[in-house]
């Protein structure tokens, strides 16, 4: 995994770089564990089992961290143009879907 990403990664190799390869390497092992493939053999259904499965307990902005790594894997692997748009979900987005409600609310005097 480490070598298909550095090929097409581009960037800082200490910062951003390193993390997405980190996770990708995740990724490849919790998918080569459940399906027995590698890289160059996922499917859409791979990637797609990944975010809803594997990151369903992460806080949103860890799984968006995810789901850009994903991405940089489809980029990688030349599929991005066709895939990209059949993995969309809640991990697409950093943003907190159920937020809290403020305690400062307004008070209106009458």
């Amino acid at each position: 995994m480490e070598h298909l990403l550095n090929r097409k990664l581009k960037g800082n190799r200490g910062t951003r770089v390193k993390e997405h390869t980190h996770r990708a390497k995740k990724i490849a092992a919790v998918i080569w564990t459940r399906f027995q493939v590698g890289p160059y053999q996922y499917q859409l259904k791979h990637l797609r089992w990944y975010l809803q499965v594997q990151t369903r307990h992460l806080k949103p902005s860890s799984r968006y961290r995810y789901w850009l790594t994903v991405k940089n894997i489809l980029r990688a692997l030349n599929k991005e143009a066709a895939w990209i748009h059949r993995l969309h979900g809640p991990w697409g987005s950093p943003a907190m879907v159920n937020r809290p409600s403020s305690n400062h609310e307004k008070i209106t005097v009458q």
